[in-house]
């Protein structure tokens, strides 16, 4: 019955994992097809980068589900695209895993013509380990190819990277597949030495880890060992006590029992000597006995009930202090794990930034250069000389505005920036600014209003609010058409000034408005094409909370858009 019992179980139990494997298969097959659509509606969009993000995402899904064909081709969308922004990195990435899928369908041709795009990329970059690590795929693929030669040629080029980087790690692997390499080719001399060298590399790098985790734990666990001695000490100090208490109890029973003897001895006497008396008083005598034999019983019941409950109340209070000791470790783990969420959403936000600065600067200055160089040699004529100034203007100004904000942000992150509140005008402030971008406006026939009150003064760093004003009213430009306005106006309850930068153009769907404060770098061409950095709006976010204050967006597409802040009024 008992083994009946025991099939039945685990029946269940493996129709119940394979229910749950199968649901979060479905679930993972959902998610890739909407990362899919995603995809689809960024390239019918014009926008590469992020549909390439899609892509990749879902071709990861995927791939993870053994799915290689669709993983294939939905990583061979993302390189197309990615290849469209000029993006090498993305594009070494990709290509580096369509030839790892390619190896494991078998399709070895193939795998190693993506590996050697992957590497030629990587040298162009001078990234060495990256080169050492693709030489080392690809003299894999060859020894499933039965290419031995050309492996043990393809190991040697690695090995040499490997040892000019010094990258153990690396070099142990080389030597597994020359060892793997030769015992193919039935050289078991060299097969031998190379699986010398991987061993002993093995050992040693084992043996690192090993006295690197050892560190570790011990830190750990002298941090713990601590904690635990000192919860020790506060149990030794109470079970002292319940001794001691105990202890006493036992004394005066003893004494209470020589007591009661006593008496006893003293009524036996008084017997012997006086009957009579005995008889007479006997009863008195016997009720008093037993009114201090209650009266005794009634004091040791209180004070063993009193020892108890101060026993009781010293275990409650070391109990308590035990509690607020793990609710103190628990508090040091969460803060631990939300600043090592905070240091990876920083670090892909840097990932980002190097993105953008490899193409939205470089771009600009090298067209610049091939522009000059062109110009210098007397190509142009006058009228279309003035129509490249005009795009080389442009794409200066918005190089200009990416180095700004790139800079800022950079110091502020790095450094911390210092806010130096003092008393200011925001209408002169925001005149100063209109005047700047007034050109930018006219261009676009765009009209400026500014209808902040004069006098309304605020409390807070006058350069982060100057460049907050600014990114706001330039975004607002940048999604503006012939015709359309920017207005700005303000109000004031005392202890704030909310000020609105208000526009008539394209207006923002609510999936865009909810982007618009994150930490993901995004950036949306304007009406007439016209770039941004992704960082504006990140920095108005930081600079406006730094000075106490709040931002936030209003918008309906088609209808224009309002970006308000608030930051301190005037303390009287």
């Amino acid at each position: 019955m008992s083994k009946l019992r025991l099939y039945l179980f685990l029946f269940v139990l493996t129709f119940s994992l394979g229910k749950t494997q199968f649901l979060f298969a479905q679930q993972l097959s959902k998610t890739a097809e909407e990362f899919v659509s995603l995809a689809r509606e960024n390239e019918a969009a014009g926008n590469a980068n992020q549909a390439s993000f899609y892509f990749d995402k879902a071709a990861n899904i995927y791939w993870r589900s053994n799915d290689y064909e669709k993983a294939a081709e939905y990583f061979e969308k993302a390189l197309e695209n990615i290849t469209k922004v000029g993006n090498k990195n993305g594009e070494k990435v990709l290509l580096s895993n369509l030839a790892l899928i390619y190896s494991e369908q078998g399709n070895y041709g193939k795998a190693i013509q993506y590996f050697e795009k992957s590497l030629a990329i990587a040298n162009s970059q001078g990234r060495r380990q990256e080169v050492g690590q693709t030489l080392l795929n690809i003299s894999t693929v060859q020894l499933e190819q039965g290419n031995l030669q050309s492996a043990v040629n393809t190991l040697n080029q690695a090995q040499s990277v490997a040892q000019e980087i010094s990258d153990q790690k690396l070099l142990r692997n080389v030597y597994y597949n020359l060892n793997k390499a030769y015992e193919a080719m039935s050289n078991t001399q060299k097969a031998a030495e190379y699986f010398s060298l991987y061993a002993m590399l093995t050992k040693k790098i084992q043996a690192e880890e090993i006295r690197l985790k050892e560190q570790q734990a011990k830190a750990m666990v002298d941090s713990a060992g601590r904690v635990v001695q000192q919860v020790s000490q506060e149990k030794e100090q109470t079970v002292k006590k319940l001794v001691e208490t105990s202890n006493e109890l036992q004394q005066r029973d003893k004494t209470l029992k020589e007591v009661e003897k006593l008496t006893r001895e003293q009524q036996m006497q008084i017997e012997l000597l006086n009957a009579e008396m005995r008889l007479r008083d006997a009863e008195l005598k016997h009720q008093k006995l037993l009114e201090k034999v209650y009266i005794g019983l009634i004091l040791i019941s209180i004070v063993i009930t009193a020892l108890i409950l101060y026993a009781y109340i010293e275990k409650r209070k070391a109990n308590r202090m035990l509690a607020e000791k793990n609710e103190e470790i628990s508090r040091q783990r969460d803060a631990i794990s939300r600043q090592a969420d905070e240091l990876r959403e920083l670090n892909s936000l840097k990932d980002k930034l190097f993105s953008i600065i490899a193409h939205d600067l470089r771009s600009p200055l090298f067209s610049l250069i091939t522009m000059l160089n062109i110009a210098k040699e007397g190509h142009f004529t006058p009228e279309s000389f003035k129509q490249i100034l005009d795009e080389l203007s442009d794409n200066v100004n918005h190089t200009t505005s990416l180095l700004e904000n790139l800079l800022t942000w950079a110091k502020n992150q790095m450094h911390g920036t210092k806010v130096n509140p003092l008393n200011f005008d925001i209408k002169e402030l925001a005149d100063s600014r209109l005047r700047l971008l007034k050109d930018a406006a006219e261009s676009k026939e765009v009209r400026l209003i500014n209808n902040i009150a004069a006098g309304t003064y605020i409390f807070a760093d006058k350069d982060m609010t100057d460049i907050v004003v600014r990114n706001l009213i330039s975004n607002a430009i940048k999604f503006c058409n012939a015709g359309d306005r920017v207005t700005l106006w303000s109000f004031s309850d005392g202890a704030t000034v909310t000020v609105c930068v208000e526009d008539t153009g394209l207006g923002m769907t609510p999936d865009v408005q909810d982007k618009l404060f994150g930490t993901q770098i995004t950036s949306t061409p304007g009406t007439k094409n016209e770039k941004g950095t992704g960082l504006g709006l990140i920095l108005c976010k930081e600079f406006i909370q730094m000075n106490g204050g709040a931002i936030w967006a209003e918008s309906q597409p088609g209808k224009g858009s309002k970006f308000f802040f608030t930051l301190p009024a005037v303390k009287a």
